[in-house]
């Protein structure tokens, strides 16, 4: 068979007059065919030349040489290699079925190549690899190698932490012994000068930190993910063990709330639904605390909800004044890497780059993010596809600039807090010591309400909602406020529940009232026995044997 990938090399002559009018020339071996750019050979052949040439502008004229050189040459090369291979044709000294298949097997890698990828994608293969090898006898091994990755990062984490304070107090005793001297040794100027260099030093270690943190999750996700793919193949070469699927509600008494009570109630006037009301006493951070932090947290309810259809769902109230979302929540995340999703920071990035484009294209027109009955289609929300298979996460600054208002809310996607894969971020910027009187009409009301809507439609069926609409209490919460406040958030809460039956998609089974962690035990005991007056609870029904 002909050689396809042959060449020649040919010489080319360039003949010119120098500055001086004597006529010269210029040899330059060029392998044809030549496809490449021809700037590169002028160069080459100027290299050759009086230096001088360089500056009359004789390269253009080089340049049409050499073009008129390669067209003819490569046309020869292309003819010689076309009678060759017609002559081989005609001798049957060539097999053109194997022609045929390189060229299709050259055609094909083209194609795929420049065309758009058909199939799985790489996040789709390690979500499936994930999936199986969770419910499989490997669940074990998984949550060491998480519970070892997280040790690493939480151990950095915590060295940061404990070099920045130390740098603090010793940054603080020399700008008060500074200060202290000002006037008498040290000037202002001094003192400014100290001051930025403070910062420099201390803007210097965060950042060597922040780079080990960042390549250090980078390994991890890649070797984490790897591992996953790799041990799927290998495990189900043999009988696959199961794993048994556990007590989902275990995920919720790991750490004990100071106060909790449950019931189960039927909603609906024709076709009943069962559900599950819990009302406890906890703090909001507990129910998204780091998942490997406590080695009694083995992640095994978490692991096994992340890619199913039963995700759980924590509302936090966020005020809009604040420049970020809640510190403790971003401090918790942070603590070991997110492998499943993008790491926080880059989620909230995001986020705040789809509300300015909202605010651009509906600057003044398009009702509040989240509080509309079209809240679920808005970029923010709508931008979390499938919690249950995407997820990101929310608790990095979101800037004023968004212009989120009351009743808005942001989405956020986990797979390594204790007790919520999805966090909702509710805009509310009630006064802390000043509690208002609200309605049902209330934005923060109708955040709820699109918040219900948007866990129905993404398979969230496990919701902790606020029952005060407040994380702590303060002096002016007066009993008689709780309970106004409470009856109206329940009654809403009720309402929504039962409207979620038109709304399709996943059915809420559980619904968490979450109260302030440092409300009274009496206080407690009275708004739980509201529960029972609002919902309509189950009562056991009794069957008697009157034959006897």
């Amino acid at each position: 068979m002909l050689d396809i990938g042959k060449s020649t090399t040919k010489p080319f002559i360039y003949n010119y007059k120098d500055q001086e009018g004597s006529c010269k020339n210029v040899s330059l071996d060029i392998r044809i065919p030549y496809d490449d750019c021809l700037d590169e050979l002028v160069t080459q052949v100027l290299s050759k030349m009086d230096p001088m040439m360089r500056f009359l502008d004789e390269n253009a004229a080089i340049k049409r040489g050499l073009k008129e050189f390669i067209d003819v040459e490569n046309q020869k090369f292309r003819d010689e290699y076309a009678d060759e291979l017609l002559e081989k044709v005609r001798n049957n000294d060539i097999d053109v079925e194997e022609i045929i298949r390189d060229t299709e097997r050259h055609y094909k890698e083209e194609l795929i190549q420049f065309a758009d990828r058909i199939g799985p994608t790489d996040e789709d293969i390690f979500a499936q690899s994930f999936h199986r090898l969770v419910h499989s006898s490997q669940l074990e091994e998984i949550l060491k190698k998480e519970r070892a990755y997280a040790k690493v990062i939480a151990s950095i984490t915590k060295e940061m932490d404990k070099e920045v304070e130390t740098l603090n107090n010793s940054q603080q005793e020399e700008m008060e012994s500074k200060i202290n001297q000002l006037d008498i040794t040290t000037t202002p100027e001094d003192i400014n000068n100290l001051l930025a260099q403070q910062y420099s030093t201390q803007n210097f270690v965060r950042k060597r930190y922040e780079s080990e943190l960042e390549a250090k999750i980078g390994h991890q996700k890649n070797e984490y993910r790897q591992w996953i793919t790799s041990q799927v193949s290998e495990l189900f070469q043999s009988s696959p063990v199961s794993t048994p699927l556990g007590n989902r509600s275990s995920m919720f008494i790991s750490q004990q709330p100071s106060m909790e009570e449950s019931f189960t109630i039927h909603l609906g006037s024709q076709l009943k639904h069962m559900h599950n009301i819990r009302i406890l006493s906890a703090n909001v951070n507990d129910l998204c605390s780091p998942l490997h932090a406590d080695e009694s947290l083995n992640g095994l309810n978490m692991a096994l909800g992340l890619y199913s259809s039963s995700l759980c769902g924590v509302v936090v109230l966020t005020p809009s004044v604040q420049a970020q979302a809640n510190k403790d929540i971003i401090k918790n995340a942070n603590m070991s890497t997110e492998f499943h999703f993008n790491q926080i920071d880059d989620q909230l990035e995001k986020i705040e780059q789809q509300i300015r484009q909202l605010n651009l294209l509906n600057s003044s027109s398009t009702p509040s993010i989240g509080s509309t009955e079209g809240g679920e289609k808005d970029v923010i929300v709508s931008g979390v596809i499938n919690p249950s298979v995407q997820s990101s996460a929310s608790n990095s600054p979101v800037k004023t600039s968004a212009k989120l208002k009351t009743g808005d809310f942001f989405i956020t996607k986990h797979s390594n807090l204790s007790q919520s894969h999805v966090i909702f971020h509710l805009i509310s910027d009630e006064p802390i010591n000043s509690p208002s009187e609200i309605n049902s009409r209330h934005p923060v009301i109708l955040g709820l309400r699109n918040i219900l809507k948007t866990a129905s439609r993404h398979d969230v069926t496990t919701l902790t909602i606020p029952a005060l609409l407040r994380h702590e209490m303060s002096e002016d919460m007066t009993v008689q406020w709780c309970m106004r406040r409470a009856e109206l958030v329940f009654k809403c809460a009720k309402g929504f529940m039962i409207e979620s039956a038109s709304w399709g998609g996943a059915e809420l089974s559980t619904l968490q009232l979450l109260l302030p962690h440092d409300i009274s035990e009496e206080l407690f005991n009275t708004l739980a026995s509201m529960v029972p007056n609002v919902f309509r609870v189950a009562n056991p029904k009794i069957l008697v044997d009157n034959s006897k």
